[in-house]
């Protein structure tokens, strides 16, 4: 089955550009929600990050990743942070997908990395605020009920055809901070 490769593309100012890529089955169009997420959440991140959602992408053939054709939905929809000080580049917050699948005896599960979030979202203990984390369980509560959204399981090596979709059924944002990292030097 062919599913939806949906690349939100991210502007970050200093740190660089990024993507967080989602997926949906074929014929469903996630775009309207993923952009109600990121208009949730905005506040907590500066006003030089910006997501792109696009209204078009590839189809990949769900068991061998390859792509099959193209999709087309919606409108394109860019949005701004609204967090008018300090961050550091690269740490922020991240949402965990949980899904009801199990391959190789392993739960699928899926991360969103949400980075770089402002100074102000982060206690002196340095965990996270409880209204960011009330603010992004909400959204990612709104965005798992919409019903829209899977994680790919990718095939388990090249040439196979063994990987799979599965629907996201829950999410948790961890009171911890994260960080990304580069090979770039």
């Amino acid at each position: 089955m062919a599913i939806r490769k949906i690349p939100v593309a991210w502007q970050t100012g200093a740190g660089g550009s990024g993507v967080s890529v989602f997926y949906s089955a074929f014929g469903v169009d996630p775009t309207v929600e993923l952009g109600t997420f990121f208009n949730s959440i905005k506040a907590s991140f500066p006003t030089s990050v910006t997501w792109d959602i696009p209204q078009s992408g590839d189809t990949i053939d769900e068991a061998t990743g390859q792509i099959t054709g193209a999709w087309t939905a919606g409108t394109p929809n860019s949005i701004a942070g609204t967090g008018a000080v300090a961050y550091a580049a690269g740490t922020g917050i991240f949402v965990r997908w949980q899904t009801a699948g199990i391959v190789n005896g392993r739960r699928v599960r899926g991360r969103t990395f949400l980075c770089p979030t402002i100074v102000n979202v982060y206690e002196a203990n340095g965990t996270i605020v409880a209204a960011t984390l009330t603010t992004t369980i909400t959204a990612a509560n709104l965005l798992v009920g919409a019903g829209k959204l899977v994680i790919w399981h990718r095939p388990s090596a090249h040439g196979m055809a063994d990987g799979s979709m599965h629907t996201i059924i829950g999410s948790s944002v961890p009171d911890k901070v994260t960080s990304l990292r580069t090979r770039r030097s």
